[in-house]
């Protein structure tokens, strides 16, 4: 084998009493894409941490080139030739794409900024990727997606020679997966080494070379990917056999508990027709661009309707905001738990009674009590890791956090539950958790309406799959007689709409 470009050894890292990395040995070549993994909590984002120059180690080595370094600041890692992108995205949303891609370093002539140089700059980096975004529009203005891939070309744009990827293609669809992996590649074959974290275990097997797996701050192994299984991955990751990764499908039946006819929102979507049944899970699926999330906003009250209707238990409804649609009994759980899903600052307690005050006060004055056992509760419910009830949100992994906003929204105890990517960049175990979540509420006679880029689980939770394609409804299938071909050809446009559709 030849000399890694990359040595760690014994890498230790403590942050109080817990121990977040134990005696870590890892090695990356140059040319290689070597897979870390392991759940939430497991070690990952601290190692990543440690080789960005965030995190200090408190015991052992780290080498480039058979050269010891020292990495203690995100400009010496820079220097080093260490390019960093981490799952929660570091750009500035009011500036534009040219000026977040070379933040810092724009070129300049006497003091003075070439933009035009700047802008094609920007357009070269980005068209590595086979995406064409006007590189002057700002940041906010553009979907996760496609900040996503704004961050990886700023890391590029440094000319790294070792990548580190968090989670790279958890805001990504199916297209924008394989044009990342298409880079990848071709960043592969100039000898540009990358550290892939992941949770999504069947990409993982397709870019990586080998696979590394961490559980509770230890290395348990590492293998060549042809060598390995999926399943004896996972078994490392979570320390015993899963027999399922997910929950079955739930079980279709009961009256319409909401409908939308001929919805429209100027500039976004147009001609939604759209059914929920009680105790039934509808997959909504679609690429980037498909205005999913602007559907499932609207249809619950956060964003107003400008044409057509939408009804709850056969009434017909417009919502006036988002608390008006919770009194209806419709319930949102957002992609951004960190953005719009949670208070990160407050405590587990304080978020799960927030949706539900009402239960928990009298004349004004909070039960603490009783929040604080409903708290209890639902931390057992949804197997929720926390230092204490009173503990901030933000102290929590991201895939408890994921958990407790879910179980926050149906505290509340919604008869309608949409939910938005309930699993980016979630481990698997919390996976787990939140699909047999989904389908409890199912077989409780619930109505949920499952956002979501991952087919795989589409699949195994729904009954019905809606496919959207440019702000329309290209097809509605039943889960069991459809499948990921045929559900990425309605996304794509390559099959006419409504094709398929059931009635």
């Amino acid at each position: 084998m030849a000399e890694p470009l990359l040595r760690l050894s014994g890498i230790s890292r403590s942050f109080g009493m817990t121990r977040a990395l134990q005696g870590i040995h890892f090695e990356l070549l140059a040319g290689e894409i070597h897979a870390l993994l392991g759940e939430n909590g497991a070690g990952k984002s601290t190692l990543l941490g440690v080789l960005s120059g965030v995190v200090a180690p408190d015991a052992g080595s780290i080498e480039i080139d058979a050269r010891q370094v020292t990495i203690d600041t995100p400009a010496k890692a820079q220097a080093l030739g260490i390019g960093t992108v981490f799952q929660e995205l570091s750009l500035a949303h009011s500036l534009t794409v040219a000026e977040n891609v070379f933040a810092g370093r724009a070129p300049t002539h006497f003091g003075l900024v070439q933009w035009r140089e700047l802008r094609r700059r920007t357009r070269d980096i980005l068209a590595e990727f086979g995406v064409e975004v006007d590189v002057d529009r700002p940041m906010e203005r553009l979907p996760v997606g496609m900040r996503q891939l704004v961050e990886i070309a700023k890391a590029l744009s440094l000319s790294s020679r070792i990548l580190l990827l968090d989670e790279p293609t958890s805001a990504l669809d199916a297209v924008e997966v394989e044009a990342l992996f298409q880079v990848l590649r071709g960043l592969k074959e100039r000898g540009i080494g990358i550290v892939y974290v992941s949770h999504r275990i069947p990409e993982v097997f397709r870019i990586a070379d080998r696979i590394t797996v961490l559980r509770d701050g230890r290395l348990v192994s590492t293998n060549h990917t042809d060598a390995i299984s999926p399943d004896l991955v996972v078994q490392d990751m979570v320390g015993r056999h899963f027999a399922a990764l997910t929950a079955p499908s739930a079980q279709a039946g009961g009256g319409v508990a909401l409908k939308a006819r001929n919805l429209g929102r100027r500039g976004e979507f147009s001609g939604v027709d759209l059914t929920l049944r009680f105790g039934e899970v509808v997959g909504l699926a679609g690429l980037m661009g498909a205005r999913r999330d602007e559907l499932a906003r609207t249809l619950a009250g956060i964003v107003p309707v400008h044409c057509g209707t939408i009804e709850v238990r056969g009434h017909p409804v417009r919502f006036h905001d988002a608390r008006h649609a919770m009194r209806l009994g419709v319930a949102y759980v957002p992609a951004d738990r960190k953005e719009e899903g949670l208070f990160v600052t407050k405590s587990v307690v304080d978020n799960i009674i927030v949706t539900a005050l009402g239960r928990f006060s009298r004349n004004g004055l909070l039960n603490a009590a009783a929040g604080r056992e409903a708290t209890k509760k639902a931390v057992e419910r949804f197997h929720i890791r926390v230092p204490g009830l009173c503990a901030a949100a933000a102290k929590l992994s991201g895939g408890n956090q994921q958990k407790l906003m879910i179980a926050k929204w149906l505290e509340r105890r919604p008869e309608i539950i949409i939910i938005d990517e309930p699993t980016r960049g979630v481990d698997i175990g919390a996976k787990q958790d939140i699909h047999q979540e989904i389908h409890r509420l199912a077989s409780q006679g619930k109505a949920v309406l499952f956002v979501s880029s991952d087919l795989p689980e589409l699949f195994a939770l729904t009954n019905r799959i809606i496919v959207m394609q440019q702000g329309r409804i290209a097809a509605e299938l039943e889960t069991a007689s459809a499948t990921e071909e045929l559900v990425m050809a309605f996304a794509a446009g390559t099959r006419g709409h409504k094709s398929g559709a059931v009635a």
